[in-house]
């Protein structure tokens, strides 16, 4: 895992107070798959909504990525399609 996606677990795990193994981390391949993991995760699950969740990791992801939402989709890679190393 590059530095830039190592950059955006830390700012995830700040953001929603969780602990993301590196061993989950690495089979998050998408947005997708990152908003369902921290949305499942039984500290985040009774207190924010999916919305929620899905909006504040487009943030981190825009922020720490230096992407722009609009050219991608919660399915889109983030090594392959965004170019995160």
């Amino acid at each position: 895992m590059g530095l830039e996606l190592v950059t955006l677990v830390q700012r995830l795990e700040d953001d929603f107070e969780i602990i993301i193994s590196d061993e989950d981390a690495t089979k998050m391949k998408t947005p997708r798959d990152v908003i369902e993991f921290i949305s499942s995760h039984p500290k985040v699950a009774g207190q924010w909504s999916k919305e929620y969740v899905e909006i504040t990791v487009w943030m981190a992801v825009e922020d720490e990525l230096g992407i722009d939402k609009d050219r991608f989709n919660d399915d889109s890679r983030f090594v392959e399609d965004m170019g995160a190393g």
